[in-house]
């Protein structure tokens, strides 16, 4: 019997750490709540690499930015309003001042 934890299958590292550039850099254009949750499940991914395939240090920083997106993506999420309501306006969300 297998008693090893069972680890997600994981795409390459360097592929996730690519496609998770595209889609903060996307977000900073669009400020979009589900590309938001979308780098949170990519962040959260990256913490379950093993060490050699992703350094310890990379997976604490993923960490602590799947928190900050977490917030924001709640944060932009309140912002849009409940179905029904009327239509905002677009409002974009550059990253560069919203991770801060």
């Amino acid at each position: 019997m297998d008693t090893a934890p069972h680890r997600p299958q994981l795409p390459d590292p360097s592929a996730l750490v690519a496609a998770l550039l595209t889609m903060m850099t996307r977000f900073s254009c669009l400020g979009c709540p589900r590309l938001a949750g979308r780098i949170r499940r990519n962040l959260a991914l990256l913490q379950h690499y093993a060490d050699d395939d992703m350094p310890p240090l990379l997976k604490a920083l993923a960490q602590k930015l799947e928190r900050e997106w977490a917030q924001l993506q709640f944060a932009i999420s309140d912002a849009a309003g409940e179905p029904g309501d009327a239509p905002a306006e677009p409002t974009a969300y550059p990253a560069s001042q919203s991770l801060h």
